[in-house]
């Protein structure tokens, strides 16, 4: 995750001075953005165990942010950027809170409909790390007898994830005083890899792995 998260940083001061020394890109085909949206994940393998044992599931649905870099012209329509999801729900006795951390970028071939409106199809690539948190909220903490053999009130896993898919752009461009764009893309995600939920603070007896966890993701996305 720390070498994805240094490339992107690479990409971005790169690109960053790109605007200035090179005279054969336009300006105008580089701009920031950032975006909001939801994520929609198929049936977690987890949940079945933390129903079990009476703790909250995981939701199927996330809010989603993203940042990054967009390059863009008649032809092609490319962005890299950073995403966070984040969800959570509580019970009678239990809550938790998932929070995602990645990169994606995503490519579009682009078709001009009207003057600035355009279609754009292609693909997502993503990698996120994705941090589970189960808090128990009747957990009585007594200093005067602290039992050796309790984690406390919470335990956290996390799961680390890549993604391919087909995707699909709707942009409005070049409005206003400064050419402002939003897009709006839909995604459909397929895992890629198979590793389990992990901790790095407690030892698991079980191993749960999340090999069928594809995530349908929508953005409305704004060009700075």
């Amino acid at each position: 995750m720390k070498t994805v998260v240094s490339l992107f940083l690479f990409f971005f001061s790169f690109v960053s001075n790109a605007q200035d020394t090179l005279k054969f890109v336009e300006k105008d085909h580089f701009k920031l953005f950032v975006g909001v949206g939801a994520s929609f994940v198929d049936a977690y393998e987890i949940n079945k165990f933390l129903s079990q044992n009476n703790i909250q599931t995981i939701v199927p649905v996330d809010i989603n942010a993203t940042a990054g870099i967009i390059f863009y012209n008649d032809n092609v329509d490319i962005d890299l950027g950073y995403e966070l999801f984040a969800s959570g729900k509580s019970n009678e006795t239990t809550r938790n809170r998932v929070i995602s951390n990645g990169v994606k970028l995503r490519a579009h071939y682009v078709f001009q409909v009207f003057k600035n409106f355009e279609i754009g199809t292609g693909f997502n690539v993503s990698y996120a790390k994705r941090k589970l948190s189960v808090f128990y909220t009747d957990y009585v903490l007594d200093f005067d007898n602290l039992n050796p053999n309790l984690n406390g009130n919470q335990f956290t896993l996390y799961l680390e994830k890549g993604y391919v898919g087909p995707s699909i752009s709707f942009k409005i461009k070049e409005t206003g005083r400064n050419f402002q764009q939003t897009k709006i893309t839909i995604a459909y995600e397929f895992s890629i890899n198979n590793k389990p939920w992990q901790s790095d603070a407690l030892k698991s007896q079980n191993v749960i792995y999340e090999k069928n966890l594809n995530q349908l993701v929508m953005n409305v996305i704004f060009c700075l």
